[in-house]
């Protein structure tokens, strides 16, 4: 039961549909109306931590209306001190954004574009918590759902910007999913803000464009130096326009300060960058051409 009294329940011997760093989400119902809800679970060994708990209780209270968003409904814990945590939201029926893109989007001729422009309503959803003053921190393509295949929500919120490292004593530490984190998420006691999202929109793009992930491995500390490294960088990738890779590059600049500024001006550069720019050796054809038939046109008068 949630502190505003609505009951649910779910079957934890089912399949969940999902797992992550901090839980594992399972299907459940509304007690007295059986609508579909998500239930995530929060790992038991983080009950115990104070900051946790504040943090689970504040991703339930996001109780945001925005349609790129998955509403939250409520949160329960067995024990103040020992947990089971559970946070409760709406149930997205659809798929993860990279089975939609592989699925349907890869066919077309202009498949970068498509898939960039699939991502778009993510940069909607960013552009409204962050003018909340909430930075998500664990933007990746499990976290993007495709519903239905008309609409695209942002799921798993809930870490606000004061929220810190250095107050997850008992912790792991790390808040996110380390092949997509930001440099400065392996910081401890860094202050984060939207910039950070951006990062990890950045490589969850570029992750969708070429199926790779440039810093992903198997070893946290390798992650971790990969992502701080500035001689890292976005590889070129056949069929993504180079322009595009450039932006996605600025996007994953190990320092902040050299990233955009917001979402918007990130998506702007985006779609910008799939505008196809005159070449310059084109002009230089068209003049000569236009030259020529300049001077063809004089002859041609003083002759007659």
């Amino acid at each position: 039961m949630t502190d505003e009294g609505l009951r649910f329940y779910y079957d934890e011997s089912r399949k969940p549909l999902g797992a992550g760093s901090m839980g594992t989400v399972y299907m459940g119902h509304n007690y007295d109306t059986q609508e579909k809800v998500a239930i995530k679970r929060v790992k038991d060994k983080y009950s115990n931590i104070s900051a946790i708990r504040e943090r689970a209780k504040m991703e339930a209270s996001l109780m945001f209306k925005h349609q790129n968003l998955v509403e939250m409904l409520g949160y329960c814990e067995t024990s103040s001190n020992q947990g089971p945590i559970f946070i409760i939201s709406s149930y997205v029926q659809g798929q993860t954004i990279d089975k939609f893109v592989n699925q349907h989007l890869r066919h077309y001729h202009d498949w970068a574009k498509r898939i960039c422009e699939a991502v778009y309503p993510v940069f909607d959803a960013l552009a409204y918590i962050h003018s909340k003053g909430i930075v998500h921190m664990d933007i990746k393509p499990s976290n993007i759902m495709q519903e239905q295949g008309k609409n695209v929500r942002l799921m798993d919120l809930g870490i606000v910007q004061m929220t810190t490292h250095s107050d997850m004593s008992g912790s792991s530490g790390l808040m996110g999913t380390p092949r997509y984190a930001a440099p400065e998420q392996f910081n401890y006691g860094t202050k984060l803000d939207a910039r950070t999202d951006i990062y990890e929109l950045g490589v969850t793009i570029y992750e969708l464009l070429t199926r790779k992930n440039p810093f992903d491995s198997n070893n946290l500390e390798v992650m971790r130096k990969r992502h701080q490294d500035a001689t890292v960088v976005l590889p070129y990738y056949q069929g993504v326009p180079k322009p595009v890779i450039d932006v996605l590059r600025i996007a994953t600049n190990p320092d902040p300060t050299k990233r955009f500024d917001d979402v918007y001006a990130f998506r702007q550069a985006l779609q910008s960058a799939f505008i196809l720019k005159p070449k310059p050796w084109k002009w230089i054809i068209g003049g000569v051409i236009l030259f020529m038939v300049i001077v063809s046109l004089i002859l041609t008068f003083m002759l007659f």
